[in-house]
């Protein structure tokens, strides 16, 4: 997977042009913590919104898939994004200690380390962007 995004700033949001495999991997981890038996409050903590901001970029992300194209992001909408993929892993947490390779690269079709990289350059494209 392409960990490289290209982030413009526009007013007071962001354009990001998202490749298919990242939107996949983004959208599925919004999938995989939106679907955990967590009631509300708990994906709240986790990606810093509810479930009908979560579904609404489910949606927005799932029209990426297919081909490479831009979505205008709010930084709290970015916020999420990111909080998603650095809090994806704890859900494939093995008797709560040990992280599990296989079923997260099930789950996703990445692994770690490229959804790890992935939300490290969406920060920086962004700061980037941003003119920090």
């Amino acid at each position: 997977m392409r960990a490289q995004i290209r982030v413009t700033r526009d007013g007071d949001a962001f354009v990001v042009r998202f490749a298919p495999s990242q939107a996949a991997a983004i959208g599925g981890a919004l999938e995989t913590l939106r679907s955990r038996d967590l009631g509300d409050e708990a994906l709240a903590l986790r990606v810093g919104a509810g479930r009908a901001e979560v579904e609404e970029l489910i949606g927005r992300l799932r029209e990426l898939r297919a081909a490479s194209g831009d979505l205008r992001l709010r930084p709290h909408e970015l916020h999420v994004i990111h909080a998603a993929l650095t809090a994806v892993a704890t859900a494939f947490l093995v008797q709560g200690r040990h992280f599990s390779e296989e079923p997260f690269h099930h789950a996703l079709g990445v692994f770690r380390e490229d959804v790890d990289a992935l939300a490290g350059h969406l920060a920086q494209a962004v700061s980037d962007a941003a003119g920090r």
